[in-house]
């Protein structure tokens, strides 16, 4: 009872023992290599002397088990030895492995010695083979302790057998010695017991041993990797003020030689060594020697900012330590510094122009209106915004609408006056305060000045781009006395330069306001006026000067607001170019004119105004896709008239958007020719099936001879390139006449038709009546 109680408590304590511990068990059974070897080497000698000397199968087939088990444990063995550090991942595996192969081994062992007692008569077998049986059994108990239960089996395994084999033989002798064995199998589980608790013992302390060693170990090896790595210098100085431990860093960011530093070295040494690399203009700064010194009861706590004449800046943090000792800390603050300028210059610039920034504007507005007014009068705010900038933005891309913002901000610093009061408030608005302003003149004469610098051409590219700008006015403290209302009276006074055709200037004035809130309220009703079915259409023929007959209808949009009546499209078109709707609303006219014409003649066509923001879109070639589709008209039917702004900056988005709606079969058509930018470039570069004359053209062309020959020449011009002339804005008989002797292709204006509703453009179109016959007759 006392063995058994023994083996459950080493049973439990192994069930509580460290998976390290009980992998260095495992690793134990394996090792050392040729007892093992020895063993099965033995019991393959053992077991060919059983197989040749008994002349019995049975003997023989255990023999041969004995001998390939063997072998097979030696093979198991170095395959477990061969692998390495790898073994230990999964040593329960190996464990069960080893286990299998030693009950095996055991047990073929123990019943070859029972058939050899039992069975033969050699007496040198029944000699050789139970000693060796014993002597395996007392060697497993010490070998594989470590593994109790797996001792305690093979001993079991091999000695039972035996002494069953003994105590069967019916020979008082022999059953001596099978009482003999199982006494002998008794004390060999005690040995292994106890030699199990040393082991374990053995191995748990080492474990700990090395355990502690290696953490103290780590310990100092974090502490020097922290020391080596820190992204500070450090130093530390004993109670004595002579120098302990130091690190790289504390002497790259000091600029100490370092053959000058080593172990003992005084405080007041490495000061002078310091003074030398630290700027004359702050060494002030510094401790005197006697702060520094590291002397008990004198040393004081730090903190200290140093320039170095590099211009780099260096942090010093001193402290002291509870041995009287101390510490000194060292950090190159220098990008921190210029992190913070960075961050200061962000907060208070724009970024991409390096002007003020919103916040930095309302700032120096609340500090002109409290010293401004108080001490030199009043001052001007100029909201100024670009023309034609999305134009730009669209078809030239980004990165040249940014430079182009760049080139207006250098061009506005270079006005004397207000070089440090430009401010960008986001996109293409900018605001400049003009101080010590006692009456509207002087604001405006700036505002002539901005504009006349504006107006200049700028080269993107290699393009030359002309913009412009409208500026509005708000003075202070005539119209506002705080920032939001004063650029609020700006911006109504922005919007009505805008309302009267942009690039120009103007002072706010109270009746600006209501106009403008005139102008939110078309805004409103605009975003409704689609989804309620507000807009049509209006149709103005284009007709063939010689035959009077209809050749095209530009669509038109009209909006029937249904409180106001019509509203005129100059009064809605701009809203809807600044807020985007004219994408949907653009969108709609598309459809409806290709709906629309499908009902016209097959030699009519269709010409409906796209303008830059839809042309920008890059779902245009789509929508016209969808249009036709939707419509069934034909392609060559539909003409797209583009003004000069889409053309502006030729790039490689606008040739290929160009391009897609020329595969398509559409025809298209530069509009407004003659008002824009640098027209003749863009013939050079756009192959246009039309080419439509401005009205501006034809108003004097009954007066001046100047006005026929500029509408010749560019007939002429037309005609060599191939393509239609259209002539805008004809409104009497004479101009008419003129036109048609210079050769125009194409005519269209009041004097042969006013745009007209679907209903009246389909009776005319069916009527086949000549245009300019009816016109003459009116």
């Amino acid at each position: 009872m006392g063995l058994f109680s023994k083996l459950l408590a080493v049973l439990a304590d192994d069930a509580l023992l460290a998976r390290d511990v009980k992998r260095s068990l495992v690793d134990g059974l394996y090792q050392p290599f040729a007892s093992l070897a020895v063993g099965a080497a033995s019991g393959t000698i053992v077991a060919t002397a059983a197989a040749l000397w008994s002349n019995d199968l049975t003997i023989t087939l255990t023999a041969v088990a004995v001998t390939f088990i063997g072998l097979s444990r030696v093979i198991l063995t170095r395959i477990y030895l061969k692998r390495g550090p790898e073994k230990g991942d999964r040593y329960e595996s190996w464990e069960n492995y080893f286990s299998i192969g030693a009950f095996a081994f055991a047990a073929s062992l123990g019943v070859l010695s029972f058939l050899i007692t039992t069975r033969s008569s050699n007496i040198a077998l029944q000699v050789i083979t139970p000693t060796f049986t014993i002597g395996y059994a007392a060697g497993i108990s010490g070998r594989n302790a470590g593994r109790p239960l797996l001792a305690i089996a093979q001993v079991l395994l091999s000695a039972m057998p035996l002494s069953a084999g003994l105590l069967m033989s019916g020979d008082g002798e022999r059953a001596s010695l099978g009482i003999l064995s199982l006494l002998f199998a008794y004390g060999m589980i005690d040995i292994t017991l106890s030699t199990r608790e040393i082991i374990v013992s053995a191995l748990v302390t080492t474990r700990e041993k090395e355990a502690l060693a290696e953490k103290f170990k780590a310990q100092a090896s974090l502490f020097d990797i922290a020391l080596r790595n820190m992204s500070h210098g450090l130093c530390m100085f004993d109670a004595a003020g002579k120098l302990q431990v130091w690190n790289e860093q504390f002497i790259a960011i000091s600029g100490i030689p370092p053959s000058c530093v080593h172990t003992g070295i005084p405080a007041e040494l490495l000061y002078e060594l310091s003074r030398a690399v630290i700027d004359p203009t702050v060494r002030g700064q510094i401790p005197t020697n006697s702060q520094l010194s590291i002397e008990a009861n004198t040393l004081k706590s730090r903190n200290l900012v140093l320039k170095l004449p590099d211009d780099r800046v260096v942090s010093l943090v001193q402290r002291q330590t509870a041995e009287k000792g101390s510490v000194i800390i060292f950090e190159d603050i220098t990008e921190r510094r210029r992190n913070e300028a960075r961050i200061q210059q962000m907060a208070s610039y724009d970024d991409l122009t390096g002007l003020l920034n919103r916040n930095s504007f309302r700032a120096r507005v609340s500090e002109a209106l409290r010293t401004n007014i108080k001490y030199s009068g009043g001052f001007a705010v100029h909201l100024l915004d670009l023309d034609h900038f999305k134009v730009i933005n669209d078809t030239m891309g980004h990165p040249a609408g940014d430079r182009l913002l760049q080139m207006v901000a250098d061009r506005l610093r270079a006005i004397g006056t207000i070089s440090r009061s430009v401010a960008r408030l986001g996109g293409d608005e900018f605001v400049i305060i003009q101080h010590s302003v006692d009456s509207q003149t002087i604001a405006m004469e700036l505002a002539q000045c901005i504009l006349r610098e504006l107006e200049q051409p700028f080269e993107i590219d290699g393009i030359s781009v002309a913009v412009g700008a409208s500026i509005g006015i708000a003075l202070a403290p005539y119209h506002a006395d705080d920032e939001d209302r004063l650029l609020k009276c700006a911006d109504i006074a922005l919007y009505a330069v805008k309302a009267d055709g942009r690039s120009g200037f103007k002072v706010f004035q109270h009746e600006m306001e209501l106009a403008t809130r005139a102008r939110h309220a078309v805004e409103s009703d605009l975003r409704n006026a689609l989804t309620n079915g507000e807009f049509e259409l209006h149709y103005q023929p284009i007709v063939d000067p010689n035959t009077g007959a209809v050749v095209s209808c530009e669509a038109l949009i009209r909006w029937r607001h249904p409180a106001a009546g019509y509203i005129p499209p100059s009064e809605f078109i701009p809203v809807a170019e600044d807020t985007g709707l004219i994408l949907p609303i653009g969108n709609w006219v598309l459809n409806e004119a290709c709906r629309e014409a499908r009902n016209w003649p097959h030699d009519v066509s269709v010409a409906v105004n796209l303008s830059p923001r839809q042309f920008s879109d890059p779902q245009l070639a789509f929508q016209v896709v969808s249009a036709l589709a939707r419509s069934g008209l034909s392609a060559r039917r539909l003409e797209l008239e583009i003004t000069e702004g889409v053309t502006l900056g030729a790039t490689q988005k606008v040739v290929e958007t160009i391009d897609a709606l020329r595969e398509l079969g559409v025809r298209l058509s530069l509009d407004d020719f003659g008002t824009g930018y640098s027209s003749l470039s863009y013939l050079r570069k756009f192959a246009f099936d039309k080419l439509k004359i401005d009205r501006s053209f034809v108003l004097d062309l009954e007066k001046t001879a100047e006005s026929a020959a500029i509408v010749r020449a560019i007939v002429g011009m037309g005609r060599s390139i191939g393509m239609i002339i259209v002539v805008e804005g004809v409104e009497t008989e004479a101009q008419l006449s003129i036109l048609r002797a210079e050769g125009c292709d194409l005519v269209q204006g009041y004097f042969l038709s006013r745009p007209v509703a679907s209903p009246q453009i389909r009776s005319m179109l069916a009527n086949a009546e000549p245009l300019t016959k009816l016109a003459s007759s009116v």
